[in-house]
């Protein structure tokens, strides 16, 4: 898939996101610590795609690892990242499909230095399929 062809998500849209996932949940720290830091994991995935030749996967793991690592959210930027990279997936014909213990497990890990892009990308990979 050319980057061209990718949909991304816009500043905006993450934030939406952010709100609709934080009420969902009941969480009452909902907004941004850090524009910045929010543009930079949602450009993660243009710059691994023009420099690294990624495909979606592995796009969708960096933007992952953005959103975890950067924190740029008041509060749940764990579920804001989950959320994220379920948008960014289904939105380009694809779904994730994975219990929600995997799931959390998976972001922890990703939090404690214990996973990066690649392990992401490996537990994308196996948990992701296209879209009916």
């Amino acid at each position: 898939m050319a980057i061209e062809e990718i949909n991304y998500i816009s500043y905006v849209e993450a934030v939406f996101i952010h709100i609709k996932a934080m009420r969902s949940s009941g969480e009452t720290r909902i907004g941004i610590s850090d524009r910045g830091l929010i543009e930079s994991a949602l450009a993660r995935p243009q710059q691994a795609a023009r420099y690294e030749k990624a495909d979606l996967i592995r796009q969708a793991a960096t933007l992952c690892f953005g959103m975890i690592k950067n924190h740029p959210w008041v509060g749940g930027n764990k579920r804001t990242a989950t959320a994220l990279v379920e948008d960014f997936i289904l939105r380009n014909g694809m779904e994730m499909v994975a219990p929600i213990k995997e799931v959390i497990e998976t972001v922890l890990a990703v939090e404690a230095d214990r996973w990066g892009v690649d392990e992401i990308d490996d537990w994308l990979r196996q948990r992701t399929v296209q879209k009916i």
